[in-house]
Formats: C-alpha cells, sequence, structure tokens
C-alpha cells in the first residue's frame, strides 16, 4: 500500500499535503475516505495507549458477549444478529489494536507495512458489517412488534443468519473492490476509479444504511413508546437497539462530516484522522455496556451472572403479548436456560 500520504514517511514535514490519487493513494484506518488533498496529522503519542487500551477493553466485552450468545443462552432470531455484530466488533477491534501496537512500537520496514496494508482492509470490512447489520436488526424488530403474527408464525426460521451471511459477504465484496482500485492498482490507477469508490461507499453507508437504520427506530417508537394507551414499561430489547443506532449515529458523525464536505463542497476533512478512528472504536466497544445497562435488575443488590443479565437484555415480550394476543416471547429464554452455568 502506498504510503507517500502518510506523515510517517515525511517525519520532517508533518504538515505534508498529499499528492494526487493517482500518484499515491492512502485508504484510511478509519474506513474509505481516500482523499486526494488533506493534511495528514499525527496523532499525539498518548492516543496510541488511549486506542490500545480501548480496543482492549472493547475485545474483552465483545469476547463475553460472543461466548455468552454463542453458547449460554438458547439461540433467537436476535441473539444470532447481536453474535454477528460482536464478530465484526471483534474484528475491527483487533485490527485497530494491531495497528495502534506497530504504531507505539515504531515498527517500520516492509514487513510492517504489510500488517498495516492489511490491517486497514480487514477493519474496512469489519466495520462495513458491523453497520450493515444495524439495519438488519432494527428493520426485523419494528416488524416484529408491527406485524407480530406473521414474525411468529411466517417468519422463516434460518432467516437471521441467511441475512448474515449475505450482508458478510456484500462487506467482503465491496471492500475487495475499493482494495483493488484504491491500493492494489496503486500507481498505475487513474484514480478516477477509486474516487468512484468513496462515493459509493459514502452513499452505502450515510445515504443507505443509516436511513434504513432510523425510520424502523422512529417507527418503533412512534408505535410503541409515544401511544398513550400502552402503559407497559417497554422492552428491553427496544431499548437495545435504540441505544446502538444512537451510539453509531453520534460516532459516525465526524465521518460523515469529512466526507460529505469533501466529496460535495471539496474542502479537505476538517477533522484529524484519529478522532473519527476514536469515535468508532467507542461505537464498536460500547455495545457489550449497552447490554449491560439493559439487563441489569437495579432491585438486585448482588452481582447477576452476566448470562442472566444479558438474556434480560434480549427480553422483548411486552409489546408482543400485547399486540399479537398472546404471541410468543422471545426471552421467556431467560428461564430456559441450557445445561451451561458460563457467566
Amino acid at each position: 500500500m502506498a504510503g507517500n500520504c502518510s506523515w510517517e514517511a515525511h517525519p520532517a514535514n508533518r504538515n505534508k499535503i498529499c499528492p494526487g490519487v493517482s500518484e499515491a493513494p492512502e485508504l484510511y484506518s478509519r474506513g474509505f475516505l481516500t482523499i486526494e488533498q488533506i493534511t495528514m496529522l499525527p496523532p499525539p503519542a498518548v492516543m496510541n495507549y488511549i486506542f490500545l487500551l480501548l480496543c482492549l477493553c472493547g475485545l474483552v466485552g465483545n469476547g463475553l458477549v460472543l461466548w455468552i450468545f454463542g453458547f449460554s443462552i438458547k439461540r433467537s432470531p436476535f441473539s444470532t444478529y447481536f453474535l454477528h455484530l460482536a464478530s465484526a466488533d471483534v474484528g475491527y477491534l483487533f485490527s485497530k489494536a494491531a495497528f495502534s501496537i506497530l504504531n507505539t512500537g515504531g515498527f517500520l520496514g516492509a514487513f510492517a507495512d504489510y500488517i498495516r496494508a492489511v490491517c486497514r482492509i480487514l477493519g474496512l470490512c469489519m466495520f462495513l458489517a458491523g453497520v450493515s447489520l444495524l439495519p438488519a436488526i432494527s428493520s426485523e424488530r419494528c416488524l416484529s412488534v408491527i406485524f407480530p403474527a406473521w414474525f411468529w408464525r411466517r417468519r422463516p426460521k434460518r432467516l437471521s443468519a441467511v441475512v448474515c451471511a449475505l450482508l458478510w459477504t456484500l462487506s467482503l465484496l465491496v471492500t475487495s473492490i475499493h482494495n483493488y482500485f484504491c491500493v492494489f492498482l496503486g500507481r498505475q490507477a487513474s484514480g478516477v476509479a477509486c474516487r468512484h469508490m468513496d462515493i459509493f461507499l459514502g452513499i452505502l453507508l450515510f445515504l443507505v444504511f443509516c436511513p434504513l437504520m432510523v425510520l424502523p427506530c422512529l417507527a418503533l417508537i412512534l408505535h410503541v413508546e409515544c401511544r398513550a394507551r400502552r402503559r407497559q414499561r417497554s422492552a428491553k430489547l427496544n431499548h437495545v437497539i435504540l441505544a446502538m443506532v444512537s451510539v453509531f449515529l453520534v460516532s459516525s458523525i465526524y465521518l460523515g462530516i469529512d466526507w460529505f464536505l469533501f466529496w460535495i463542497f471539496q474542502i479537505p476533512a476538517p477533522f484529524p484522522e484519529y478522532v473519527t478512528d476514536l469515535c468508532i472504536c467507542i461505537n464498536s466497544s460500547s455495545k457489550p455496556v449497552v447490554y449491560f445497562l439493559a439487563g441489569r435488575d437495579k432491585s438486585q443488590r448482588l452481582w447477576e451472572p452476566l448470562r442472566v443479565v444479558f438474556q434480560r437484555a434480549l427480553r422483548d415480550g411486552a409489546e408482543l403479548g400485547e399486540a399479537g394476543g398472546g404471541t410468543p416471547n422471545t426471552v421467556t429464554m431467560e428461564m430456559q436456560c441450557p445445561s451451561g452455568n458460563a457467566s
């Protein structure tokens, strides 16, 4: 991967302006912005340690989610989505942690550059997979509340697994095409195809995925939260999904502003790369905290097993029992624990 746009390659001139994409394309670790003319400011040395600490905490939390949702509770449609979402977050945090270790240790050479390139590509793929899963989760939750009879009686049993497989395939395909035009071709590329790929990724993220995750959440709020006749407490699963979408929208503001300003007004990105990296790391690391806060029982003075807390976060039967006339409760699973007592 070309590194001529990186400040590391020019330590004496850290305010260097990158040449054209056709000369030295630079694939950002924060996502997809392959910007032609942008000042690459070096992150403060402490930022590498902050990234590393944040990634390690996120890896531990998402690792617990993988273990509990994968082996310790009964599988449900939404636990399948959350399992794949945790896998995508683990992949992104691992790539960012490896990248931070290389920067902290000041590793140079061809092998270190190769590892950095792999980390950037892996990070982009996992980032796309994680973002694409959020619209699927919010849309299916909206359907389960508005059309409970269809959801519980006619919904294909393996729909969650099929949707996750298709979204992973889409992420791999888009990442491969972007890597081919923006990294593999390098100096031989005209830069036009890479620029079009950046525009396509921005449209996919901000004009396709974001509306697809926000509109079902708004419909869910209007259908459940804002109806005066519904006096039952809202399902915890609703809170989990709304919180995850909100955290993503807040954390992606800087990346969206970077993309919008550059491609619409040709203004260089106003935020340093490490700011958007930090926001995305927080987004990937925060989901286990969301599950824990949504699932904990404030009346319990003693610590509960994480398995019980996470199962409670998946509870979604409050509205369904009312709207569907006794339709099944997804997380009556809490009482149907498998023999494993992992916590």
